[in-house]
């Protein structure tokens, strides 16, 4: 619903409750931090998100194991947060998460699905368009399969679509991707939401031909 500033707060009483109850590493109180992370994010607090995050991962790698859902979702909220730069520090570990997620889940798993997403927005940070618009392309098409065309997931993957279109030179479908991916958010979620907002600022970037680097994949 966008109550950013509303969510961190709860997020962060019942998180601090869970600490005290049953540990930082209780699965619970880490399933209380993943959910945080993004909001944090979403609110501009990106380093306090990235923290987060990767004591988040840390902890499901430790209590859960490597291969359970859980922990290469963390993971792949990673691809979402860092920089190229430090994407590029890490690129062995980082980039490996799908082919990690195939072996553990499989190939149609959400969370296979979800990590190719994260890897897409990777690549394009990394300046590799033409293999981030390949996977992206592939991405929606599967979440479409399984969720419809108006699920947010479905329009956030499109519209990091409609920004490898861009990038690789193809601007008029990129154009008219962003449009479908505004009405659809306005109709779904309000004129006023972020992720409408964030369409509606990429819409007017492409027609007025200036660029930006894509944002966390939840809905920019």
């Amino acid at each position: 619903m966008g109550g950013y500033a509303e969510a961190r707060e709860l997020l962060r009483r019942t998180r601090a409750t869970q600490v005290r109850l049953f540990g930082a590493d209780d699965p619970d109180t880490l399933d209380s931090a993943q959910g945080l992370q993004p909001v944090l994010n979403n609110l501009g607090r990106r380093e306090e998100a990235l923290v987060l995050l990767r004591v988040t991962v840390a902890g499901r790698g430790a209590v859960l194991k490597p291969a359970h859902p859980l922990t290469p979702r963390s993971r792949a909220g990673l691809l979402t947060l860092l920089t190229g730069a430090e994407i590029a520090a890490e690129e062995a570990t980082l980039l490996a998460l799908p082919a990690d997620c195939a072996r553990y889940l499989g190939l149609r798993h959400p969370v296979t699905v979800s990590a190719r997403h994260n890897h897409a927005r990777a690549l394009f940070v990394l300046g590799r368009f033409a293999s981030a618009d390949e996977e992206i392309r592939e991405v929606a098409e599967e979440y479409e399969r399984s969720f419809g065309p108006d699920h947010p997931t479905v329009l956030a993957a499109r519209q990091l679509y409609a920004q490898t279109r861009a990038a690789l030179g193809d601007g008029g479908t990129a154009t008219d991707l962003t449009a479908a991916v505004v009405a659809r958010r306005e109709q779904g979620l309000g004129p006023d939401h972020p992720f409408t907002l964030s369409g509606r600022a990429l819409l007017t970037e492409l027609r007025t031909g200036r660029r930006r680097p894509p944002s966390a994949p939840g809905g920019a």
